[in-house]
């Protein structure tokens, strides 16, 4: 302890008189001090009514530190006549225990030395009591607890809280059981022969129903058998999983089933949520009681189920004793309640029948009014027909009217508009249809639409009729039809279902021959590909060897200064740099226009350093996979490809923000697939980022030369990208000929 001499002044006063310490010695405690004069003993300053401790009187203290923790609010001081708290006072002592672990305190014998300080409210109101010890050596283990706490001798479970003449109030004691239930950092409820155990604890150690553990705690007085308080538990393995046990209302009553796993059949009255918990009310000979399941992460709701339900509950029994209890086999608890595990604890058996006594004669009552107003509608009816009548003959007009006009535009249509059934099987097709085709109608009718395309576009198609008849969101598509003398006709189709009565019935589609614009489109594309091609050898061996002639010379300019010792040698070395920078761009920007090395290389050796070059420029990991070479390439479609996989470079970078890509060439069968993976954000590969202008570039270079784009893409989970396509050239489209 430490002396100290305190003097006190201002609203200092006003904390110290209402937050008394009222147990401290009071031996030498002189009267009440007047209010006038400077007050010199703790006891004192306690007498004062909160009233006179607002006047602000001064104090001159001499008194010994008891305790003193900045962390816990505790500042005590003692002189001969009383002890108090202090507001303001230096730091004295510190925190410390003479354990690592406050655990190792449970079962030893400990000596304390401290101050006994009151815990109070916000009205002053005392509520509890604390013991602060200031020094570690005034607290003193004098028997440590054993350093295995399990290894003390277990007990049954049913021999809680009976008398024994060796026994030992409040030690810990052990119990082994089966684990029927856990809610981690609450309870644990095991089960060993006949008898239940509530384990109050808050330990977070994971087990299984149906492991066996070891539990260390403090027996005490549960609802109506014991409990184990501050219960500390582990697993010693696996055992068999408790039956639960079937029992009806007076066996619950009766309290031998408390704590235990149990099974009951009753009636469902209420589904109903109080705070976190979910609780079902459920009635059995005319006996209402609840069932509760305890919200926790990842579990869901119940199955739901009418009120009326017989249903089958799986949980543990606790039971309410209420007010009146005393020994004997005639009593019984007040209530109680099952304590569901999960929603599956909860079976329904049977759902009531709609048919009730109340709703029969409801129904009665009903059809009587019904029957009644039915009268005064019948005569109210007779007078609407005629009008009615009326109506529906010129509606019936006006719809065919209407539909004249569209057979009329339907015949008559530019556009090739057909249908066919979920099957893919023609059932109509327009005048435009036929003239395309050069086949009569019944010739078109009932054949398969796979039939009319192209032999090398049967496969894609099929699939995508296939995503067609699921009502998939597919975008337009463009296939090859072959007319009566086989020549190609490049035709955009949009496709949609029909539905009646909430049925898929078949599927219409309006073709348009767009065979002319895709060659123009093509030879736009051709033409764009040879610009390209003559801008970046232009680059390459223009500009780029310029440079590099312009850097030779800045060279030997930099060496004939650096002789002469003159400071202009290093402004040419910076302008040579600078040159060797532009020269780095200019050579790269024609790479890009055009691969110098897919066309002295072929397809392999330009992807490996693509892949190569977008690893050094946007700083990710992107690696080409080719383990079987594919046989040579033709030149355009080595083109197409190298691009498409450029542009998909490009949008995993920019727009998918990817740190790794993989661009992998491998055949399948008697196609070879080409595949870009990103690790990219993604995006729903229904919605309209499908249709940007980078993806329908690669869709249409793909067409090109005869191959197909597939792109699949999640949030969260990149993008790929994968093109089927064929060594041999593509049957181009051409413009039908005359006959």
């Amino acid at each position: 302890m430490k002396a100290a001499t305190l003097i006190f002044k201002s609203g200092c006063l006003a904390m110290l008189a209402a937050v008394l310490f009222p147990l401290s010695v009071r031996s030498q405690s002189p009267s009440q001090a007047p209010t006038n004069e400077v007050l010199r003993f703790a006891a004192q300053i306690r007498q004062l009514t909160p009233e006179q401790a607002e006047r602000h009187i001064e104090v001159h203290l001499q008194a010994v530190v008891t305790f003193y923790d900045e962390g816990l609010y505790a500042r005590f001081v003692q002189d001969g006549t009383a002890g108090i708290y202090l507001r303001e006072m230096p730091p004295v002592c510190t925190r410390q225990l003479p354990v690592t672990n406050t655990e190792q305190l449970v079962e030893s014998a400990v000596k304390m030395r401290g101050v006994c300080s009151t815990l109070f409210n916000r009205s002053r109101q005392l509520f509890g009591f604390r013991v602060l010890v200031g020094r570690p050596s005034d607290l003193v283990i004098e028997k440590p607890a054993s350093a295995n706490p399990f290894s003390i001798e277990g007990q049954a479970i049913h021999s809680l809280l009976q008398f024994t003449a060796q026994g030992t109030f409040g030690r810990r004691v052990k119990v082994a059981g089966t684990v029927v239930y856990q809610e981690r950092g609450a309870a644990l409820f095991i089960q060993e022969n006949e008898e239940g155990l509530y384990c109050q604890t808050r330990q977070l150690a994971g087990v299984q129903t149906g492991d066996r553990v070891e539990v260390l705690g403090f027996p005490a007085k549960g609802e109506y058998t014991p409990v184990l308080q501050d219960a500390v538990y582990r697993r010693t393995g696996a055992g068999v999983t408790i039956t639960p046990v079937p029992i009806g209302i007076d066996e619950a009553l009766a309290g031998t089933h408390d704590c235990r796993l149990v099974r009951i059949t009753a009636k469902l009255l209420e589904h109903t949520q109080r705070g976190r918990e979910q609780f079902i009310v459920l009635e059995k000979d005319g006996f209402i009681f609840s069932a509760f399941l305890a919200q926790q992460e990842g579990l869901t709701g119940f199955t739901p189920a009418h009120n009326g339900s017989e249903v089958e509950v799986t949980g543990i029994c606790l039971i309410e004793r209420g007010s009146s209890w005393r020994a004997g086999e005639s009593w019984r608890a007040k209530s109680f309640r099952i304590l569901l595990r999960s929603p599956s604890d909860v079976v329904i058996l049977h759902s009531p029948s709609w048919w009730t006594v109340q709703r029969v004669l409801w129904m009665a009552a009903g059809l009587g009014l019904i029957a009644l107003a039915a009268s005064a509608w019948v005569a109210i009816l007779r007078r609407r027909v005629q009008q009615q009548t009326k109506i529906i003959r010129k509606q019936l007009q006006q719809e065919a009217a209407l539909k004249e006009r569209y057979v009329n535009l339907f015949e008559n249509a530019n556009d090739m508009v057909f249908t066919h059934d979920l099957m893919g099987k023609i059932t109509t097709i327009n005048k435009a249809g036929e003239r395309l085709l050069s086949q009569k109608r019944v010739q078109l009718l009932s054949r398969h639409i796979l039939e009319l395309l192209a032999e090398d576009q049967r496969g894609p198609a099929g699939h995508w009729l296939e995503q067609v008849v699921q009502g998939a969101d597919v975008p337009t598509a463009e296939w090859d039809f072959l007319d009566a003398a086989g020549h190609r006709l490049k035709l955009e189709i949009s496709s949609h279902l029909i539905e009646q009565n909430g049925k898929n019935v078949e599927v219409e589609g309006i073709a348009r021959d767009i065979t002319e614009r895709r060659g123009l489109e093509r030879e736009i594309l051709e033409i764009s590909n040879r610009e390209q091609r003559r801008i970046g050898h232009d680059l390459h061996d223009g500009v780029c060897q310029q440079l590099a002639a312009i850097n030779y010379l800045l060279d030997i300019l930099g060496d004939r200064l650096q002789e002469k010792k003159l400071p202009e040698a290093v402004e040419a070395e910076r302008i040579g740099s600078l040159i060797n920078e532009t020269n780095a761009q200019a050579r790269s920007v024609a790479r890009g226009l055009f691969p110098v090395r897919l066309e002295e290389h072929g397809l392999v050796l330009a992807l490996e350093e693509l892949a190569a070059s977008a690893s050094a420029r946007y700083r990710i990991i992107c690696r080409f996979v080719c383990d079987t070479l594919p046989a040579q390439v033709g030149s355009e479609m080595e083109l197409h490809l190298f691009y498409i996989v450029q542009e998909a470079l490009l949008n995993a970078v920019n727009h998918g923000k990817a740190t790794s890509v993989i661009v992998t060439l491998t055949p399948e069968g008697d196609r070879w697939k080409l595949v870009v993976q990103d690790n990219g954000k993604g995006f729903h590969s229904t919605g309209k980022m499908t249709n940007g202008m980078g993806i329908r570039i690669m869709r249409y270079r793909a067409m090109v030369i005869g191959a197909t784009l597939d792109l699949e893409s999640q949030p969260e989970h990149g993008t790929q990208i994968t093109v089927m396509f064929s060594l041999l050239k593509p049957q181009t489209s051409g413009a039908k000929k005359n006959d």
